[in-house]
């Protein structure tokens, strides 16, 4: 068996072969199976990192400023937005349509736990005209693999998507989701995040998958370079 110095050199001899031996002729054979799972993983990591660093240009954009509506919650609408978690207990977002002037928002409300995943915790409606504090954020949809399925307890959701309420309301939901500050219907708050930190966090995994994309081209195509006859 070869030591790690030999090791090396074979390894290192063989990325080179390409180069070393110039004046051969050198072609490039496509296998489609290989290159098809090569060209597919390098795909994964191309959408990966267009994700992280979209999700670290939300991160960068400007703090919004609290805001004043008032109008009247539609209890009947209330959703549970899944897999949500405050100081290590998991639970839901409480997300209830509101209705202010002729518009509807999403009105984040907090976490609620929960006991179990099969009865979806009870929470109080909030009924008359009620004013609310908090500010508009635009919503970053999570990156599922499929995200056509439907979860098996009704009003639970792995998303927020304000196609659905518009559907069920019969008008139009904004995109921008309010999150409660302060005012009736506030469960318990989340904490506040850091855009500079979480900036330069998903910066850096949008980097990782881009470099990951970058090696699998490079792999994909010197595994590709076969040697031929010589002219």
């Amino acid at each position: 068996m070869l030591n790690n110095k030999n090791n090396i050199i074979s390894s290192l001899s063989m990325v080179l072969s390409p180069f070393l031996n110039y004046g051969q002729t050198w072609r490039l054979v496509i296998n489609p199976v290989y290159s098809l799972i090569m060209l597919l993983g390098i795909g994964i990591c191309v959408i990966a990192a267009n994700w992280q660093f979209s999700k670290s240009q939300f991160y960068m954009a400007p703090l919004a400023q609290s805001v004043h509506v008032q109008g009247q919650y539609l209890n009947e609408y209330t959703h549970y937005l899944d897999n949500q978690t405050l100081n290590g207990t998991p639970g839901y977002a409480v997300i209830t349509p509101f209705k202010y002037d002729s518009a509807i928002y999403l009105i984040n409300r907090g976490f609620v736990p929960y006991k179990n995943r099969l009865e979806l915790p009870v929470i109080n409606p909030i009924v008359g005209n009620v004013e609310l504090t908090g500010v508009l954020k635009d919503y970053q949809k999570p990156m599922l693999l499929n995200d056509s399925l439907q979860d098996p307890v009704f009003f639970r959701m792995q998303f927020i998507n304000n196609k659905h309420f518009s559907l069920m309301l019969n008008q139009p939901v904004s995109k921008k989701i309010f999150h409660l500050e302060s005012g009736p219907g506030l469960e318990m708050s989340f904490p506040d995040s850091q855009p500079y930190l979480n900036h330069h966090r998903h910066m850096g995994y949008a980097v990782q998958w881009g470099l990951l994309a970058l090696a699998g081209l490079i792999i994909w195509f010197i595994a590709s370079i076969k040697r031929g006859q010589k002219q």
